[in-house]
């Protein structure tokens, strides 16, 4: 063997043990994820780890040049995307949803119309919130439906309403529940947490903290977010002092939920895949079933009917209430289930005695002095065993 040989060799050698030194290409730590598109097959959500930081806009299959006026901004999905998934193991419907049956619940998505505004409810890369806020609660109300529950949106397309007209809905419809559905903003890019809120104080109308806090812990439960604010349960006058215009205008009861942030990035991006818009709209789902499960109490003035009394007379005043458990006449119904120090009468803001029998749920109010002529607000408050409050505590009395 010559020396010119042996050295071919040796090279040949030293190249291939730099080669197995070598490490492997892999894709960077750091590279987006979206979702993919909806499919017959339910789709997974994108993981919590996605970082879409990177996403190019003009890639996001939006319907025009400018992202921050687009339209059509999340994943496609069939109509019947929602309903083909209830029921199955993703989305199971547990036993004590069938109490759900004939509740009436009012569904406001959030916002609507004004794509045009540059940049109006939108995340980083044009995600429209509007889109999202219908998206799930047309899901919840699929659900809520499979359950036998009436439900009224506020809207079904992508359209304008005043807080005001929205809330009407609710009470013109006479709802037992009104339900705002939004997710929620902020300059803070890392922040993405879930908060309901209610209206005014703890006080006010202590219903809206039992529909608040079962949003809550269904939103919890199924998004999972790691971001947690220690106390997810908020009051509107926390952001502005006579609270949110579509609180403060609804007359039942009422919470409004910002289930995540879309100005997370990875948020996002999640927020336009439908199977994660299910999966939100399931949380909501499984935290109303809870609460209808315990029972939703609610009373009825049963004299004088027409809630008319004789102006400068004694009055008595007499109630029905209903703690939303008896009349499923389940063993030991008869007993009572409505808190005795619970109760609570108002009548023109002062309290007022009363008397209450467990025998037909009788609640009777004297008024021997009679009312003056005109309007008086009256306000019944009780809570049923489970401790949820009176869907519907206020009421006015007229004297003529």
């Amino acid at each position: 063997m010559t020396i010119r040989t042996l050295l071919c060799l040796t090279l040949i050698a030293l190249g291939a043990f730099a080669g197995c030194l070598r490490p492997e290409r892999s894709a960077p730590s750091d590279a987006p994820t979206t979702p993919n598109a909806a499919t017959d097959v339910p789709d997974s959500p994108a993981p919590a780890t996605a970082d879409p930081t990177t996403t190019d806009p003009a890639t996001a299959d939006f319907t025009t040049a400018d992202p921050m006026t687009a339209v059509d901004t999340l994943h496609d999905a069939p109509p019947d995307f929602a309903l083909r998934r209830i029921g199955t193991d993703a989305y199971p419907i547990p036993a004590y949803a069938r109490y759900l049956d004939g509740v009436k619940i009012c569904l406001d998505p959030g916002h609507g119309g004004q794509a045009h505004k540059r940049g109006y409810k939108r995340g980083p890369t044009g995600v429209r919130e509007a889109e999202m806020n219908l998206r799930v609660a047309q899901y919840l109300r699929d659900l809520l439906e499979h359950c036998g529950a009436e439900v009224l949106l506020t809207r079904e397309a992508d359209v304008h309403s005043t807080l005001a007209e929205r809330a009407q809905m609710a009470n013109d419809w006479n709802a037992d529940l009104f339900i705002s559905c939004h997710h929620n903003a902020i300059g803070k890019p890392e922040v993405n947490r879930t908060t309901v809120w209610y209206h005014r104080d703890v006080d006010y109308r202590p219903a809206n903290l039992d529909l608040a806090r079962h949003l809550c812990q269904g939103l919890l439960d199924e998004l999972a977010l790691p971001d947690l604010t220690g106390v997810p349960l908020k009051s509107d006058q926390l952001m502005y002092e006579n609270g949110f215009g579509i609180l403060r205008h609804a007359n039942v009861t009422a919470a409004l939920c910002e289930s995540s942030f879309f100005t997370n990035p990875a948020e996002e991006q999640r927020l336009r895949d439908p199977e994660y818009n299910l999966r939100e709209a399931y949380g909501l789902f499984l935290g109303l079933a809870q609460y209808a499960f315990n029972g939703l109490p609610k009373l009825t003035l049963t004299s004088p009917a027409d809630g008319v009394v004789p102006a400068d007379e004694p009055a008595t005043l007499v109630f029905h209430l209903d703690d939303g458990l008896r009349g499923r006449k389940a063993w030991g119904s008869d007993r009572q289930m409505i808190l005795s120090d619970s109760l609570a009468v108002r009548i023109d803001g002062a309290e007022r005695p009363y008397t209450f029998e467990n025998d037909g749920y009788r609640l009777t109010v004297e008024i021997p002095e009679g009312f003056a002529a005109g309007d008086h607000p009256v306000e019944i408050q009780f809570q049923n065993m489970y401790k949820q409050s009176v869907l519907n505590p206020f009421l006015t009395l007229t004297a003529e």
